[in-house]
């Protein structure tokens, strides 16, 4: 069955005809991790919106890596642009997809070139404001066949932030929780827990792996369309990217990594075979 995805991803090359940034895009390339660049943020309980302060960094290459360079920021930029660039490197080790690797790969999410990579990934949406013409623009994405990973918001205020904000882009779909039985954690590999994945520090130096107490369990959820194929996946009061980007510290726990991985893997095979 596993084998029988993988012919089938080989067989699906994304549409690639537009670039983001400064150079052409990877014609070869089958799969694309494009961060969506989100353009107001708020606070719960403090206002906004606000203007998302980080703008995106121009020529940046996932070899600039080995100098050191990295953690660009907060808002979308959060675990940007390490997180990205280790886990397309961690997606083209562990399996035998044809990503792009060789730069992140960030769009506005008002971009129309946005459309031609169908996979998205939002960090942060618990500051996340959208405007109608984003939450529009994501919708459509959506219906037309696009998948989008959320992750790394916690607690009960930021998932009500984020809970209206896609309210604007689906008022008629609600967020529903996501039993493991579920297609999506049986793609590649076979998830059989929903594992809180803590940030760096609290995995480091064994803290609490929640970081909010008003509410401290991990969840899945997600937002399925009109034929049952899943097209929004929640990962809350849980960091992906955290341990994507810190897979390589040596206090950081492989055990966290490790299901950040296949995770995050078995999702990209998903989207790319529904």
């Amino acid at each position: 069955m596993k084998r029988t995805l993988l012919v089938l991803v080989f067989t699906m090359v994304l549409l690639s005809g537009a670039w983001a940034l400064d150079w052409p895009p990877d014609n070869d390339a089958e799969y694309y991790y494009t961060r969506v660049m989100y353009s107001g943020v708020g606070v719960p309980e403090r206002g906004g919106p606000f203007p998302a302060r980080y703008p995106p960094i121009r020529n940046f290459r996932c070899s600039d890596l080995e100098r050191g360079e990295g953690g660009f920021g907060g808002g979308w930029r959060t675990d940007y642009p390490a997180s990205d660039c280790k886990f397309i490197w961690g997606v083209e080790r562990l399996t035998t997809i044809k990503a792009y690797r060789e730069a992140p790969h960030p769009m506005d999410l008002m971009d129309p070139r946005i459309f031609d990579f169908p996979y998205l990934y939002i960090v942060e949406p618990g500051q996340m404001l959208l405007n109608e013409k984003e939450a529009a623009q994501l919708r459509e994405h959506l219906l037309r066949g696009g998948f989008l990973h959320v992750d790394d918001f916690w607690g009960i205020y930021q998932r009500a932030n984020f809970e209206r904000q896609m309210a604007k882009v689906f008022p008629d779909r609600k967020l529903e929780p996501i039993p493991l039985t579920h297609e999506i954690f049986h793609t590649f590999f076979d998830i059989d827990t929903i594992m809180q994945i803590p940030n760096v520090s609290n995995g480091c130096y064994g803290r609490q792996t929640w970081e909010s107490s008003s509410d401290r369990e991990p969840r899945i959820f997600g937002i399925s369309d009109d034929d049952g194929r899943l097209m929004v996946i929640v990962t809350y009061n849980s960091d992906l990217g955290d341990a994507w980007e810190h897979m390589d510290v040596e206090c950081y726990p492989e055990k966290y990594s490790g299901q950040a991985y296949r995770m995050g893997i078995n999702f990209i095979i998903y989207s790319m075979t529904h």
